[in-house]
């Protein structure tokens, strides 16, 4: 993963988005004068669209194109903070901390609550890439899946039931992946160290529960492999973990001062981004776990997202043409 040729826009907890160039330690920044941090950071409606989630749950809508905001949305149903956001078929599905799931778009707009109990909360919203299904979870907030245009839940797992002393085993999910090609599966991790791998064919228990005592998860993303994917941690390292292998992790890497808030995984194989509250963005490679990039960005960043920086080629014809004109006899 190269930076110069990689976009990353980065959320930070002051509000602002940043932006690198091309130019190695190139910073753009953008202010909409939002104060609260940003909560989810997504792909928009359209190829130069993005959307930005805030904690007083607010939405901006971003033009990577012109580089500015281009329109505020702020009354979408729900009282609490945007957990995150996705899109499906041109409309944004946004959700909030309470429950209420909203599906904007433009003059059309709708909603749908999940029902939370009393002490209950959604903390993670992610769009199943092979269908028209949402994961959520959070607090007391067992994984389940949502048909967006049905609004109905399609799959719910069951608790983890009890320890050894008979206690519910808590669950308070943070972040949820699915991988590409397997519409069936879907994988969360939790505040209570464990990764769980569900197979909605099957069962409503987790397939697959990775268990790490020490450990407390903030965020998950699938890998370029089946059934690979990176967890981040509050205490500051990352893992790389095969759910077809459970006993331990592939990768464990280090290099980070505060928790890990958000990881993105190179398309091409090699590297794996990742931002942490220590205000910096790394690259890693994955096999060797070389720290190969390390950009210090000022501020605690809490979301990122990574899109290719298409640079325009002047085409075979166009040089011939200026090779041409300038071998021309000045008149």
């Amino acid at each position: 993963m190269d930076i110069t040729n990689t976009q990353f826009y980065l959320g930070t907890a002051r509000g602002v988005l940043l932006c690198t160039t091309d130019k190695a330690n190139d910073v753009k920044v953008f202010k909409n004068g939002e104060k609260t941090e940003v909560t989810a950071l997504a792909n928009g409606r359209h190829e130069n669209e993005i959307a930005l989630g805030y904690g007083n749950g607010n939405v901006d809508i971003f033009d990577t194109k012109r580089r500015c905001f281009t329109k505020k949305i702020d009354n979408l149903e729900g009282s609490e903070s945007i957990t995150g956001i996705c899109h499906i078929n041109q409309s944004l599905v946004v959700a909030k901390h309470d429950g209420v799931i909203n599906i904007w778009r433009d003059k059309l707009r709708d909603f749908f609550s999940i029902n939370l109990n009393e002490n209950s909360t959604l903390d993670a919203i992610e769009h199943n890439q092979n269908n028209k299904i949402v994961g959520t979870g959070g607090e007391a907030n067992d994984f389940k899946t949502w048909n967006i245009e049905t609004k109905q839940c399609v799959f719910k797992a069951k608790s983890l039931g009890h320890d050894h002393l008979q206690l519910p085993i808590p669950t308070s999910i943070t972040g949820i992946c699915f991988f590409n090609g397997a519409e069936n599966l879907g994988a969360c991790c939790t505040a209570q160290g464990r990764v769980l791998l569900y197979d909605d064919r099957t069962q409503r228990k987790p397939v697959v529960n990775y268990f790490y005592e020490k450990a407390s998860y903030s965020t998950i993303s699938s890998s370029f492999n089946d059934l690979q994917l990176f967890v981040g941690n509050t205490k500051g390292y990352m893992q790389w973990l095969d759910l077809r292998c459970t006993t331990k992790s592939l990768k464990t890497y280090t290099n980070f001062r505060g928790a890990v808030t958000d990881i993105a995984c190179d398309s091409v194989k090699s590297s794996v981004a990742s931002v942490s509250l220590d205000r910096h963005l790394r690259i890693h490679k994955i096999e060797s776990k070389e720290l190969i990039r390390e950009l210090y960005m000022k501020q605690s960043l809490s979301k990122m997202l990574i899109q290719p920086i298409i640079k325009e080629e002047s085409s075979e014809e166009d040089d011939e043409f200026e090779t041409l004109f300038n071998e021309m006899e000045h008149v």
